[in-house]
């Protein structure tokens, strides 16, 4: 396990409660994960503006590649890696993230990470598809999450059945879907479940709880589970 801090980083978020977020979440990603990221090298989907990236460079990655569909997130990046001294080990790619992940060669890289992204986009097949073709050692994922409620499924099959909730966002905001039709599918933890099996994946999904969290301010999908995090090992 390693401290994952981002105090004094040009990726400091102004108001207190970003910025406990985004320290709360890089250290249960990659702090407490340390072990699979240290020395490894990475690909970060949906990389934005490279914070979480420098999460993983703290825990010890040997080089990130960061592929960005929005040419302002990817500016900021290359300042910010920059001035944190570390631009020769970050590789900024602007390109929809499954374009890259097709041209790319399997064995490429040792992690995957995919995280705030898998909500925004309807093709979370393909991504599961693509990660069992690159076969990277560990996948690590974050994302909002639709909640089981349709309990006919557990009753019929004993678990909860692998859903998706279909959602609109406006593809003008930043922080949204790149798609222009804004149609988006937030997808339940038992079909993340499924899919890292049916992939080759072993999944783990990382807590957040009393133990992990020692500030809750900004937290609240985590802690009403509405947010999911999960480290995936491909099988021996």
């Amino acid at each position: 396990m390693k401290a994952i801090s981002f105090e004094g980083s040009p990726w400091g978020v102004d108001d207190e409660p970003g910025r406990n977020r985004l320290r709360q979440r890089a250290q249960n990603l990659f702090g407490n994960n340390a072990g699979l990221i240290e020395g490894k090298t990475v690909l970060d989907l949906a990389c934005n503006n490279g914070r979480m990236a420098y999460g993983a460079f703290q825990a010890g990655a040997a080089s990130v590649t960061g592929v960005e569909i929005r040419d302002e997130l990817i500016e900021k990046g290359r300042e910010n890696m920059e001035k944190a001294g570390l631009t020769d080990r970050m590789k900024f790619i602007k390109s929809d993230i499954f374009e890259y992940m097709r041209s790319a060669e399997p064995g490429s890289f040792d992690v995957i990470l995919c995280l705030g992204f898998l909500y925004h986009t309807v093709d979370q097949v393909e991504f599961f598809r693509e990660c069992a073709r690159l076969r990277p050692e560990t996948v690590i994922i974050d994302t909002s999450v639709a909640k089981n409620y349709f309990w006919f499924g557990r009753r019929m099959f004993g678990k909860p059945p692998a859903l998706f909730l279909v959602s609109y966002e406006d593809p003008s905001e930043t922080r949204n879907t790149f798609d222009a039709d804004g149609i988006v599918y937030w997808p339940s933890t038992s079909y993340l479940e499924e899919m890292f099996r049916r992939t080759g994946y072993v999944p783990r999904r990382i807590p957040y709880n009393g133990k992990t969290v020692d500030d809750w301010d900004a937290m609240d999908d985590y802690r009403r589970g509405i947010r999911a995090s999960y480290v995936a090992r491909l099988k021996a």
